[in-house]
C-alpha cells in the first residue's frame, strides 16, 4: 500500500494519544467555523466514551442500536447516522458499541482503511465538503483509522509535564509510520488551555517555548513566538514592548459553550479565541484543496 494510492479526503483529525487535552472542543469549533462559511461539514465523534456526543445533548444517539460500526464494518450508509445540529454542523455520533467495534476491527482485512472507505469517502461522494474527526484518545485501530481517513492531523497539547514527550512518542509510533506508508500531513501542533503570560517561567511558557523551538514549522501563527523573544525575557535589563500571549487561551466562554452544546462563536460572539479556530479552519481548507 503505497502513498501514491491515497489522496487525503477533505477534512482533518484532531488527535493525541491521550485524553484531557481539549480535542473535542477544538474539533467542535473548527467544524463550526467551516460550517459558518457555508460548507457542509460533518463532525465525527470517534471517542469511545462519546464525550462530544453526550456533551452536545445526544445521549439517545450514543445508546441507540444503529451505530458507527454498522457503516464502518458492515457497509451501511453512514448518511443514515447523521444528526443535523442547531448550529449547522452534521454530527456522526459516537456509540456505546465502539469498544466492540475496536475489537472487531482487529479481525478485519484492510482494517486501517475502513473508516476512509466505508464512512468518510461515501460522505464526501454524497456532497459533504469536510469531515472533522474527534479521534479516539488512545492508540488503536480507531485512532489509526482517523488519521488514515483524512491524512491530516491537528495535535493539541496542554501545559502539563510530559506533553512534548507524548508528542514525540505519537510522532514516532503512529504518525511517522502512517506518513511513510500512506501519507499524512501535520496541519498544526497547537498549545491549548494556556492561562499565563510568557513573562514568567511556568508550565504554560515551557510548553509554548519548547514547541516554538522544536516544532516551529508546525506551530500555527497565533502561537508562534520568535525564540529571540524568549531570550529577551530571560535577560535582566532587556525589555520588550509587549509580552506575547500565544496559543489557544483558556477561556470560560469556551468551556461554558461546550457544556451547553454550543460553539463558542454562538455563545459569545466577542470571544477573542474564535479567530484561532478560524485559523485552524483556514489550514483545513487550504490543505484539503492544495
Amino acid at each position: 500500500m503505497s502513498a501514491d494510492e491515497f489522496e487525503g479526503l477533505p477534512g482533518a483529525a484532531v488527535s493525541l494519544l491521550k485524553g484531557g487535552v481539549g480535542k473535542s472542543k477544538i474539533a467542535f469549533n473548527i467544524a463550526d467555523r467551516l460550517a459558518d462559511r457555508g460548507h457542509e461539514t460533518v463532525l465525527l465523534d470517534l471517542d469511545k466514551d462519546g464525550h462530544m456526543t453526550t456533551q452536545l445533548g445526544y445521549d439517545d444517539a450514543y445508546d441507540r442500536d444503529a451505530n458507527l460500526g454498522d457503516a464502518l464494518i458492515d457497509g451501511e450508509d453512514p448518511e443514515d447516522l447523521l444528526i443535523e445540529t442547531d448550529f449547522g454542523v452534521y454530527l456522526l455520533p459516537s456509540s456505546n458499541e465502539l469498544e466492540n467495534v475496536e475489537t472487531r476491527l482487529k479481525d478485519e482485512r484492510f482494517a486501517d482503511v475502513k473508516l476512509r472507505r466505508n464512512v468518510v469517502d461515501p460522505l464526501i461522494q454524497n456532497g459533504y465538503d469536510y469531515v472533522i474527526i474527534d479521534a479516539a484518545g488512545g492508540r488503536g485501530k480507531l485512532s489509526d483509522n482517523a488519521l488514515i481517513a483524512v491524512q491530516r492531523v491537528i495535535i493539541p497539547l496542554i501545559p502539563r509535564a510530559g506533553s512534548i514527550n507524548g508528542l514525540n512518542k505519537m510522532i514516532e509510533r503512529q504518525i511517522f509510520p502512517i506518513r511513510e506508508n500512506i501519507g499524512l500531513d501535520i496541519l498544526a501542533v497547537t498549545p491549548n488551555m494556556i492561562r499565563e503570560t510568557m513573562g514568567q517561567h511556568n508550565e504554560h511558557r515551557t510548553l509554548v517555548e519548547n514547541l516554538n523551538r522544536e516544532f516551529g514549522s508546525f506551530v500555527p501563527e497565533y502561537a508562534r513566538v520568535d525564540p529571540e523573544i524568549f531570550d529577551a525575557l530571560n535577560e535582566s535589563g532587556r525589555t520588550i514592548d509587549s509580552i506575547p500571549k500565544p496559543g489557544i487561551r483558556e477561556r470560560t466562554a469556551i468551556s461554558r459553550a461546550f457544556k451547553q452544546g454550543m460553539p463558542v462563536s454562538e455563545f459569545d460572539e466577542d470571544c477573542d479565541q474564535t479567530p484561532n479556530f478560524d485559523h485552524l479552519a483556514d489550514l483545513v481548507e487550504e490543505h484539503s484543496h492544495a
